[in-house]
């Protein structure tokens, strides 16, 4: 009786191995390594474009002069509304396209964690929908109103603009974190719990590590190019993301192979 039992036990556990295994050989057999390189360029060509938004609306000097919430935003009293126009444009076109490069870790994380995947899925899709519309032309939609406003109303421009903020951007801009979260979340974790084919030590090619450290700058002071890289920080954080998975494409083909026995 017991040796008809281990016998069984044997026979499903082979079963089981052999369906995993024809599981991992059907998704290698799906990865386009060709593809997933390509879909990471065109991430990185669109958060360049992205940045490139992020450096016009930001880059100019703060009235030192006047203090508070004012002199943060002083410097979009003086910018030309052409620049305005054109890093909303650049950034409502680049941060979408630049979402193209996580489908391809996306695609990587999902043979491991089919939890991590839709997770980080859900994330980058609502990126997507918010990363272009939802944040950076509501951010230079916010201050093409501050500007306007102090001409007609100083006395009452800056209440009356975080009024506007509050009412129709700052919804636009928790939803967008709430999924940015919710990516970063999902990536770390896949990363670091052996979920994907990258090194555990690739957790530090992720946002926040890389908006971090662009954010370090700040040391430097009241500069164009210092305040024109803190606005692109998180954008600087998402090339260094995708950039340094690029990077690590041919030790996660090594991996996979080993994964997957070929």
């Amino acid at each position: 009786m017991c040796n008809w039992a281990l016998v069984l036990i044997q026979q499903i556990t082979k079963k089981k191995d052999g369906e995993i295994m024809n599981k991992k050989n059907k998704f290698a057999q799906n990865i386009n390594w060709e593809r997933v390189s390509l879909l990471m360029k065109i991430g990185i060509l669109g958060a360049l474009i992205n940045l490139a938004g992020d450096l016009l609306s930001g880059w100019g000097v703060r009235d030192t002069t006047i203090a508070g919430i004012e002199g943060l935003v002083s410097q979009y009293l003086t910018m030309p509304d052409g620049r305005m126009f054109w890093s909303a444009m650049l950034g409502l076109f680049g941060a979408p396209i630049s979402v193209f490069g996580h489908l391809s870790i996306y695609k990587l994380i999902k043979p491991f964690s089919r939890k991590y995947a839709k997770l980080y899925g859900i994330g980058m899709v609502g990126c997507l929908a918010l990363g272009g519309s939802g944040v950076h032309m509501s951010s230079l939609a916010s201050a093409f109103f501050y500007k306007y406003i102090t001409l007609a109303n100083p006395e009452h421009a800056l209440a009356v603009s975080i009024k506007f903020v509050r009412y129709f951007s700052l919804p636009l801009y928790i939803l967008f974190f709430i999924f940015w979260f919710i990516a970063v979340y999902a990536h770390i974790k896949a990363i670091t719990g052996a979920f994907s084919p990258y090194p555990r030590r690739g957790w530090v090619f992720s946002m926040p590590v890389g908006a971090l450290f662009f954010s370090l700058v700040n040391v430097f002071g009241n500069h164009a190019i210092v305040n024109a890289i803190m606005v692109g920080a998180l954008t600087l954080g998402n090339i260094w993301m995708l950039g340094g998975h690029l990077l690590m494409l041919s030790k996660v083909k090594e991996n996979w192979g080993k994964s997957t026995g070929q």
